[in-house]
């Protein structure tokens, strides 16, 4: 519910003022997964690929603007991947351009 709130204020906004960081904002979207449910791009401009046994592969393009995050610490795509292999049950978010179609960061989220 508090999601839905929030993507409506930001419709209004965009709306009333035009803004263009509202409308980009609003071209983005996060999926959560699993670590072990990413199949990460070999390169810098690859392709992610998250699948499950009970729904539809999706695949998107990453780029040189692409970023990858372990928790809050950004690190490169091999160091993301290495901490991947050994951490794969922990939870991931997947930022991603829905207009561009475009990878826009990949974050872990280590248990404690």
């Amino acid at each position: 519910m508090r999601s839905v709130l929030s993507l409506a204020v930001l419709v209004l906004a965009a709306c009333l003022s035009g803004n263009t960081l509202a409308k980009e904002q609003l071209d983005n979207e996060t999926l959560e997964a699993v670590g072990s449910m990413l199949s990460l791009p070999a390169t810098a401009d690859g392709v992610l690929v998250i699948s499950c046994t009970q729904c539809k592969a999706f695949s998107i393009q990453a780029g040189a603007s692409t970023r990858y995050f372990i928790a809050e610490r950004p690190v490169l795509l091999a160091q993301f991947a290495d901490y991947l292999r050994t951490h794969g049950k922990e939870g991931v978010g997947v930022s991603y351009n829905t207009k561009a179609k475009v990878l826009n960061s990949i974050r872990v989220y280590p248990r404690h």
